[in-house]
């Protein structure tokens, strides 16, 4: 798979993240009715361990992807700097799976519901990881 190829699903990829994230978000902001397949995403919504610092925690994963759509995006028009954007997709991602972890944990463990959204997030997450380590490891070849 050319790193080209790489680089535009994981821009694909972080745009339908930050939709996902984005619904969640306003639905949990404006408290309005989300669609869920199970009552989990109400149980989560409602736990106060969603909102760490008051905010809530989709907000996180919508800059998250935001930021790492801009560095794909970037990567597109900036060549000459795609080494240092791969490493910083990376790290991105990086952050981003230790953050889905944690809240899965704690979905999983404490809040005792899970988020179907929350899950596709996480799904996305790990993907865009691995394909963030895919592209170091194609660079570097």
């Amino acid at each position: 798979m050319s790193s080209k190829l790489i680089n535009r699903i994981i821009f694909l990829l972080a745009i339908i993240g930050m939709c996902v994230a984005a619904y969640v978000a306003y639905t949990w902001l404006t408290k309005s009715p989300i669609v869920c397949i199970s009552g989990g995403c109400e149980i989560v919504r409602k736990n106060e361990l969603a909102w760490p610092f008051g905010i809530p925690f989709p907000l996180f994963g919508l800059v998250g992807y935001a930021f790492i759509a801009f560095m794909s995006f970037l990567k597109t028009v900036r060549e000459k700097s795609e080494k240092t954007i791969n490493k910083i997709i990376f790290g991105f991602t990086c952050f981003g799976v230790g953050l889905v972890s944690y809240f899965t944990f704690l979905e999983t463990y404490i809040i005792k519901g899970y988020c179907m959204w929350c899950v596709i997030s996480t799904i996305i997450m790990l993907i865009l990881f691995f394909l963030a380590l895919k592209q170091l490891k194609h660079q570097s070849k």
